[in-house]
């Protein structure tokens, strides 16, 4: 005759609170860790992506030469100071397509004494040289508008 009492049919019920615990906590940390992990990836790839169509944006011909035209005005360099540099959130279009292209954007500006926008629109035949119709500056602070086509 055993004098063992008969065997649980879960398990010991210290064991089974153990085990819990642990499961839990795998759990946790695979189940929402992953997910997380999986988020943090995806936010990630979108700003790396972000960044990269900002970059390009910025290298663009059209924003560039207003970036130049801004440097160059007299009435840009009193507002905001000198060096007058491009932010980085360039927005608006700029398509080419066989040399030809559009563009229409927002380019940010800003030198030590305050920022602008400069709304710049233009069109590009073949090879040739940008022609623009609008290329506006606002002056932040003071709502000042000008216009850094004319001479």
């Amino acid at each position: 005759m055993s004098t063992q009492p008969p065997p649980l049919p879960f398990g010991d019920p210290s064991n089974i609170q153990k085990e819990h615990a642990s499961a839990v906590g795998k759990g946790v940390l695979f189940g929402c860790g992953g997910c997380a992990a999986a988020v943090a990836a995806v936010m990630l790839l979108g700003a790396a992506v972000a960044m990269l169509v900002m970059s390009f944006m910025k290298g663009a011909d059209a924003c560039q030469m207003s970036l130049k035209a801004a440097q160059e005005s007299e009435v840009m360099r009193v507002e905001l100071g000198e060096p007058i540099t491009m932010g980085w959130v360039v927005s608006g279009n700029i398509k080419i397509n066989n040399g030809d292209g559009t563009a229409d954007v927002n380019v940010p500006v800003s030198g030590p004494k305050g920022s602008a926008s400069i709304h710049t629109v233009g069109t590009k035949k073949g090879s040739g040289p940008w022609k623009f119709t609008k290329m506006q500056a606002t002056i932040e602070a003071s709502g000042k508008q000008v216009d850094l086509l004319k001479p």
